[in-house]
Parts: C-alpha cells; sequence; structure tokens
C-alpha cells in the first residue's frame, strides 16, 4: 500500500465527494477537504498544500477542472482526474495538463487505491530521476574537468553530458572575457546519438555563405542575455529580429526554438560563458528548464574556470583530429536506422525510459518501426536477460485473447484438452508487448486493466489468483484518444497505459532518413539475395524522397528488396513505386489512368469498413461480407496502409 497522503477532494456532487472521503480514511490517507469548485479548492490549497488532489472536470462555477489543474500544475500538486465524461474535446484539453491519472466513474474501491499508488510513484520516480540525472552530470563534469585534453575535446564532453537534460540539435558558446567578445566561437550540431559537428567559424561560413567579417558584424550587433531565458515559436521569431546572430542561426539550421544558460565567471569581471541551445522544434524549452538553468550554473561555472585555467598551459595549435564523427553502432538500437532530429530525440526518450519498470506506449501509424523501438526498450532495460514475449492483439478473434494472454485451466471450455500458460505467465519477471493494443474487445480492456494494476491474472476457468512481475510495452497505429472519445477504448486503460507516451514520426516527416534506410536495406538484401548490389542511383534516390511513404519504413523495405531482385547491375537505377501514389502526382493532367489491383483492392476494402461502420469482426462485419476471416482481413489491410482514418 502506498504510504499515507494528505489528500483535497474536488468534486461538486456531495455523495460522490462522502463516498470518496471513507474509502480514503479506511485507506488511511487524511483529507483536508472536500471542494465543490475551483474557488473552494484554492482556499483549501491556501490553509494547507495537499500531497494529491482528486478532480472531477465539471464543477460548480464557470471555471472547471483543467483550469485548477494548470495551477495545481504550477504548484507541483499531482492530481487525478475524476469523470464520467469523454468527449473528445475535454479529453485533449485535460491531457494537456499532464495528469497522473484518470478514474472513469463508476470505479471500485480498489481502483481508486492502484491508481492514486500509480501516481505517487511517479511523482517521486519523477523527482528522483531528475535528481539522479544531476547528481551524474555534476559527477560528470568533475572527471571532465581532471582530464587531459583540448579545449575542444572538453567543451564537447561538457555538451554530451548536458544532453540528458537538455534536448537540443544545436548549441553555441559565446565568451565574453574582460568584457570583450572572444574570437573563440565553438558550437556542435547533433548530427546523431552520441555524434556532433564542430561548428566554428569557419563552419558557419561555410553554411551560410557569409564572409568571416560578416559573421563578426552580426556577432558584435547581438546583445547577450546574461539571464536564463527561453523563447519558443512566435516569441523565437520576435527574438531574432533583434538578434542578427540567432536569426541567421534560424535561417541556415532551420532553428525554432532557444534556451539560453549564461555562465558567468568570477575569476574575470564581466566574464562568462554563454551557451545558446537551438531546437528545430517549436516549442522545446519552458519554465523548468529555467529552474534547471539556475541550479546548472555553479557546477558549470567550476568547470568551465577550471578549464580556462588548464587551457592557457596547452598549446593554441588546433587539433587536427577531429573525433566527432564517429559512427559506431550503439546497444540496443542496432535495428533502428537514421539520424534525422526527430529520430535523435526519439532515442534520448528511449534512453531515458528504458531503465526504469515503467508502462511505455508507443503510438505511430503502421510501419514507421514500433516493434523495433519496443526491442530497443526491453534490451537497455534491466530486464533485457528474462523474457521478452509479443502478442498482436488485432491477430486474434475475441474468444481467444483471454486465454492467450491469462491461460486456460484443462476442461475450462470445449477444445481445452490440456492446461495453457498464458502469455502474462510467460512474461512473468520479464516484459510483455501487446502490439495494435487500439484493436482489443472492450470486455476484455476490463480484465486487462485490472491485470496490470493489481498484477495478478486468473486462467480461464481458474478460481485462484497468480501473481505476475511484467512490465508493459503497448503499441497501436490507432488514435486512441478518438478511440475513447468514441467509446471504443476505455478512458482508465488508456491512462494506464500512456505512462511514458512514444509517438513515432512517420517517414515522410523524417525523410533525411531515407538515403540511410535505403542503403541499409540495400546491404541486408543484397547479401541475403547474394546479389552484389551496392548504391542506388541519384534519380533512384530522389523519386524515393518525392515519394509521400503511406506505408513507411515497412513499404519502403519492401521496395528495396524488390528493386534488388529487378536490378541488372550493381546499381538501382529505378525504384518501382506504387502506382496509386504516382497517379495522386499526376492528378493535375487530364490524362486517364488504369488502377492496380492492389488499387482497387485497397479502395474496395475502404468502401465495405465505411459501409460497416469501422467494425471488421461479427455478423454484418467487413471481414463476413469480404468473405475473409478477420485476422486475414487485418494482416491485409496492414499490408495496404489502410487505417482507421480512411474509413
Amino acid at each position: 500500500m502506498a504510504k499515507p497522503l494528505k489528500i483535497l477532494i474536488v468534486e461538486d456532487q456531495f455523495v460522490e465527494a462522502n463516498h470518496l472521503r471513507l474509502m480514503l480514511k479506511k485507506a488511511g490517507h487524511s483529507i483536508i477537504g472536500m471542494a465543490r469548485s475551483v474557488s473552494d479548492a484554492k482556499y483549501y490549497i491556501a490553509q494547507e498544500k495537499p500531497e494529491l488532489v482528486l478532480l472531477d472536470i465539471f464543477l460548480l462555477g464557470k471555471e472547471t477542472g483543467i483550469d485548477l489543474a494548470e495551477i495545481l500544475k504550477e504548484n507541483n500538486i499531482p492530481f487525478i482526474y475524476l469523470s464520467a465524461n469523454s468527449n473528445e474535446e475535454v479529453l485533449n484539453k485535460a491531457k494537456l495538463t499532464h495528469p497522473y491519472g484518470f478514474l472513469v466513474k463508476p470505479f471500485r474501491e480498489k481502483d481508486l487505491l492502484i491508481t492514486i499508488e500509480i501516481a505517487e510513484y511517479h511523482q517521486e520516480h519523477g523527482i528522483e530521476s531528475s535528481i539522479r540525472k544531476e547528481l551524474l552530470f555534476q559527477k560528470q563534469l568533475k572527471s571532465i574537468v581532471k582530464k587531459s585534453g583540448t579545449w575542444d575535446d572538453r567543451v564537447l564532453n561538457i555538451i554530451t553530458s548536458l544532453q540528458s537534460l537538455i534536448s537540443f540539435d544545436l548549441v553555441m558558446a559565446v565568451f565574453y572575457i574582460d568584457n570583450k567578445l572572444s574570437n573563440r566561437v565553438l558550437g556542435y550540431a547533433r548530427t546523431g546519438l552520441h555524434e556532433y559537428q564542430k561548428i566554428g567559424i569557419e563552419e558557419l561560413q561555410n553554411i551560410t555563405a557569409l564572409k568571416e567579417s560578416e559573421i563578426n558584424d552580426l556577432r558584435n550587433k547581438s546583445k547577450v542575455e546574461t539571464n536564463a531565458t527561453f523563447y519558443n515559436d512566435l516569441d523565437f521569431v520576435k527574438i531574432c529580429e533583434k538578434t542578427p546572430i540567432k536569426k541567421m542561426i534560424a535561417n541556415s539550421m532551420n532553428m525554432k526554438s532557444n534556451l539560453m544558460l549564461p555562465v558567468p565567471l568570477s575569476l574575470h569581471e564581466n566574464g562568462g560563458l554563454y551557451l545558446s541551445f537551438f531546437c528545430r522544434q517549436p516549442n522545446n524549452y519552458n519554465k523548468n528548464h529555467l529552474t534547471l538553468c539556475e541550479r546548472l550554473q555553479e557546477p558549470l561555472i567550476y568547470a568551465i574556470e577550471n578549464l580556462i585555467h588548464a587551457d592557457k598551459k596547452l598549446d593554441q595549435k588546433k587539433s587536427s583530429a577531429n573525433n566527432t564523427g564517429k559512427n559506431t553502432k550503439i546497444f540496443g538500437f542496432e535495428s533502428i536506422v537514421g539520424k534525422s532530429p526527430m529520430l535523435l530525440k526519439l532515442f534520448d526518450h528511449i534512453i531515458q525510459v528504458a531503465p526504469a519498470d515503467t508502462t511505455v506506449l508507443i503510438t505511430g501509424e503502421s510501419g514507421t518501426g514500433k516493434e523495433s523501438i519496443a526491442n530497443s526498450i526491453q534490451q537497455l532495460s534491466g530486464r533485457k536477460n528474462d523474457p521478452f514475449v509479443k502478442i498482436n492483439c488485432s491477430a486474434l478473434p475475441p474468444s481467444l485473447i483471454e486465454s492467450e494472454l491469462f491461460g486456460h485451466e484443462k476442461g475450462s471450455f470445449t477444445g481445452a484438452t490440456e492446461k495453457r500458460i498464458g502469455k502474462f505467465e510467460q512474461a512473468n519477471n520479464g516484459t510483455l508487448f501487446l502490439d495494435e493494443i487500439g484493436d482489443m474487445p472492450l470486455e476484455m480492456q476490463a480484465k486487462l486493466l485490472r491485470a496490470i494494476q493489481e498484477k495478478e491474472i486468473e486462467r480461464v476457468g481458474g478460481n485462484l489468483p497468480i501473481k505476475v512481475n511484467v512490465r508493459i510495452i503497448a503499441a497501436t497505429n490507432c488514435n486512441l484518444e478518438k478511440e475513447v472519445a468514441d467509446g471504443r477504448f476505455r478512458l482508465d486503460l488508456y491512462y494506464r497505459l500512456n505512462v511514458f507516451p512514444i509517438q513515432l514520426p512517420p517517414l515522410r516527416e523524417r525523410k533525411e532518413d531515407i538515403g540511410l534506410l535505403a542503403r541499409h536495406f540495400i546491404a541486408v538484401y543484397s547479401a541475403k539475395t547474394g546479389k552484389n548490389v551496392t548504391e542506388i542511383a541519384e534519380s533512384a534516390l530522389k523519386s524515393l524522397l518525392s515519394y509521400q511513404w503511406p506505408g513507411n519504413i515497412r513499404e519502403l523495405e519492401n521496395l528495396i528488396e524488390r528493386s534488388i531482385l529487378l536490378a541488372k547491375t550493381d546499381t538501382i537505377e529505378h525504384i518501382p513505386l506504387p502506382a496509386f501514389d504516382e497517379i495522386k502526382t499526376n492528378n493535375k493532367s487530364n490524362e486517364w489512368f488504369f488502377k492496380t489491383i492492389q488499387e482497387n483492392e485497397r479502395e474496395h476494402i475502404i468502401n465495405v469498413l465505411e459501409k460497416c461502420n469501422g467494425r471488421i469482426r461479427g455478423a454484418g462485419g467487413a471481414s463476413e461480407i469480404l468473405g475473409l476471416p478477420p485476422t486475414t482481413l487485418a494482416s491485409r489491410m496492414q499490408k495496404l496502409g489502410i487505417k482507421r482514418s480512411h474509413f
């Protein structure tokens, strides 16, 4: 059981609020108040800060629970939503406040207490994780200072250590010594998981096509912020208009947000190092980064001053060796190829969550590599040597899912001739990967939720609970918020799975990786087929970059395999892109195009699904009309890139 907490109940229905109070008191928690409106809640919070708030969304008065959630978030008070409402718009607004849980009315006492335990765990785990990362950073700084090496090498080491605390695509370091702008300009652009490209005056000239004098002129005209501050989206656009050097960086490197971390140096009057972090995401920084910067200043001042002192003893010659371009395989990411900023940020998230036992929900379109991400999380976790069990929830009929997950006893139903161990038991002490969780039937969702929360199962036909210790990784190509709003997915299960969400970008949004992926698949399938294909022609690569990739990485892999089989030389000259995409790109012309069999099949399935309101199984479902088993239809839909958004 969780430790006793001071809890504030914010619920406008007295009977429900009092029922909550009785359940919480029975469990040993203390209630600091029962508020019926946001104003009442503010009064109680002013009197005594709660350790947890149970918060209904719809309250008395104009303000809602979502309005109160913003105040709670600013004061670092964890909260759990209580609501019977699953409207999509309301859910999206609630989601943006990052609650620690969501309970759907009516709920059991056990559901309430387990949700509180989960909220408490994540509150403590989040704080402990931040503290651990900062302590590790300070330890790394001390080690960097003690090591010998060039200024460039050691500044790079500091920057790579900061990556776990502050995400960035580019960092520029600006020096002011004795109130004068130093000629030493040093920055690093992130090009891989642990790969960085040095950015100096010469590199800036190549990137911007400006002369050194022009770059220095922009630097001199730009005022450096002496306080920690951040700029997102439109604020970043405005500050770029006032700061020419930032505008140059934004325009030439496609940066959209910025965080300033000043490191004032006590050895020099009016001196300092000013770290300027840039990101291609428009809303990458927030107020929490400012408080983090304040905590980082002292250890950074110590480290930089020691580096300056040590640097005076070294020759001022430039290091001829540049070891920032190493391209080594990183353990745990062998099956993932790419260096785009979106993918690098994804790697950072995986490294962060993998060592914990936190539940992970991987979302993304079909073919984006969700299973590869699940494999990486498992390989980087403390359970890497324990069972890793996978189950595709869409590939099983509803009558078999319960038996597959929980197992069954001999004679529990017709055909159960022997006892069967389910996936949960098989994965005990290891990891269970629930692929296509969005296709799980509603009646099974409730049983799955209880199994995850209570960490115990019952076999079909059994009456004894079996304890299981399993880490859950779930994946889906569905929009689960829409599924919840439409009543096809339980809201409480969604929040239980969505503890650490990982959203995979479609291939069309990370086209920088297409060339790397293509060459990777060329190497793989050349070896498999025994053909000596090693290159791809520039025209073929251009056709890949212009395609929209509805089937994502899986589609690219299949096309490369086919192209290798068709290749007559060691170079792929042509990629056989699907005809239906060529039709779309040529729609502006008046020419007539015949549809392929694949395109006709895809269109026919979508039309049937539309008529069935998206229902695949059962009487009158799409599988019955098409004369296909549900599992075959699901597989065909996946192959053709048919998603729920299409019907």
